[in-house]
Parts: C-alpha cells; structure tokens; sequence
C-alpha cells in the first residue's frame, strides 16, 4: 500500500492506493470561520469517489483517526492512512504559503 498526499486551496488529500488501485481517499477540508472536516471516500463505478462518512476531529491523534477510519476501510488501511496523517499533517485553517495572500488560493 502507498498514501500519496496532495494540498490544495483548504483540502488536503491522503490518496491509499494498492496492487489493485485506489483503496480509498481521505480528505481533511479546513476552510476559514468553518469546523475542520474529515471525510473518508471510497472508489464508486465509473472511477468515481463516493462519499462514505465524515467526522468532525479538530486536532486528531493518529489512535483517534485510526479509531474512525477501522470500521469504514478496514484496520490496515486505517493504520496506513492514519501514518501518514501524522507524518504529513494537513495545515491549519489559517495557514497560508508565501505568495497565496489571496481567497482563491491561486498560483
């Protein structure tokens, strides 16, 4: 299995893939003046990403997110997605990167 992390505007994106493709694919969405969600999707027909729950955990642990995720996508992709949340955490609400002093959060 492999996590391959991605951040864009307010979302980052935790992509667990394995031999027979996308697992499933955690999200952690923190938009300005809104509760931080978590969201964990699972591939749909067609190449899709199906929403199937979200939680609110404001500052989660890796044992909390793993304690969430295990019943949705199973203990070692729990672990795995958990690992690579704390190796790579998603920034907070009101980070931004030099040169992104704009609401679009364009390049």
């Amino acid at each position: 299995m492999s996590v391959e992390r991605s951040h864009v505007g307010h979302q980052t994106r935790y992509e667990l893939s394995d031999e027979t493709g996308l697992s499933c694919v955690l999200t952690f969405t923190a938009d300005p003046d809104e509760p931080a969600v978590w969201k964990i999707l699972l591939p749909g027909p067609d190449g899709t990403e199906d929403l199937y729950g979200t939680h609110r955990l404001p500052e989660p642990d890796a044992a909390e997110l793993e304690a969430w995720l295990s019943p949705i996508v199973g203990p070692d992709r729990a672990t795995e997605l958990a690992n690579a949340v704390e190796a790579a955490p998603p920034p907070p609400a009101a980070w931004r990167p030099r040169g992104d002093a704009d609401a679009g959060g364009g390049e």
